[in-house]
């Protein structure tokens, strides 16, 4: 998702290895690009969520409509950042060892268990205070 939304592939400039890997386990995310739609970004740090359980599941569009967003609010705010596209810059340097094919890493250390950054965990908190409030008004 960020890679749609940026126009890069997620880490293009960094190489893929030990360092990397351990940098995610600790919350590293790609990022997106200017003029992101916030719940585009919403979706998508779910998605990154470290935690199985707080990704969304099949069910999300019917989950969101329930909280609120509304179609024709949906389709504004994905209009208003499609101006943006045309400002979206192609050409950046890639890496050499940023590999996109699937590959097994055998590191000679164990990786922590992940953990979700700062703006993940904002995101989520936003989210459930949003559930909270919904279920005080019901």
């Amino acid at each position: 998702m960020a890679e749609l939304s940026s126009g890069r592939s997620p880490f293009y400039n960094r190489k893929h290895d030990y360092s990397l890997a351990l940098e995610i386990c600790n919350g590293i995310r790609p990022e997106f690009g200017k003029g992101t739609p916030e719940i585009y970004k919403k979706l998508a740090y779910r998605c990154m969520s470290a935690i199985p359980n707080q990704r969304p599941t099949a069910n999300i569009y019917q989950e969101e409509e329930n909280f609120g967003y509304k179609g024709k609010e949906i389709k504004a705010t994905f209009d208003e950042a499609n101006k943006e596209i045309p400002n979206i810059s192609t050409s950046h340097e890639k890496n050499p060892d940023a590999v996109y094919t699937s590959r097994v890493f055998t590191f000679s250390s164990n990786l922590p268990k992940p953990i979700n950054s700062s703006i993940i965990t904002s995101y989520l908190d936003e989210d459930n205070k949003g559930i909270v409030l919904e279920l005080l008004l019901l």
